[in-house]
């Protein structure tokens, strides 16, 4: 099961239209979390908001976990040894408040288990390989620490 997840500050009724498109074209079970956007998918399951058991179940459960860029999901899936794909939400479609999803994707996708895409080409690309990604495990000291390092990096470079 790929689970979708696009948070509850804004709306990405772009991933939940590309990710309806692609359910219909796959036998995969996908179950999205859609949040207040105007899109309501055709092709998979999908509820606007869960509670906080409902999404960890669907993280755990699933073989990918589609994101926006927030870190918020990106440390949940590494908690719970999923491997997630993200997808920047685009200032220019109106989609956040500024581009840093955009600015993060290049540092994101050095993180372990975190695989990034910026059009559906490439997220589509990276469902394509989705039977092979892989993410370490949380316990993983040294990443953690790494993922700690680029967070402190990145918001140094905002403030200064």
């Amino acid at each position: 099961m790929i689970f979708v997840a696009v948070g509850t500050q804004f709306s990405f009724d772009r991933l939940i239209q590309y990710m309806d498109e692609w359910a219909r074209d796959h036998d995969e079970p996908v179950f999205a979390q859609i949040g207040e956007g105007k899109y309501e998918p055709e092709h998979m399951q999908w509820a606007r908001f869960l509670n906080s058991d409902e999404y960890n179940s669907h993280i755990k459960n699933a073989n990918v976990f589609v994101s926006h860029a927030g870190m918020g999901n990106i440390i949940s899936a590494r908690a719970n040894q999923t491997p997630i794909i993200v997808i920047n939400r685009q200032y220019e479609l109106g989609e956040h408040r500024n581009n840093h999803q955009a600015e993060g994707l290049l540092w994101m996708g050095k993180l372990p288990g975190v695989y990034t895409a910026d059009s559906q080409e490439a997220l589509y690309a990276q469902l394509a390989q989705r039977a092979t990604l892989e993410c370490p495990a949380e316990t993983d000291n040294e990443n953690r620490q790494k993922l700690v390092q680029f967070l402190g990096d990145y918001i140094d470079s905002r403030i200064s």
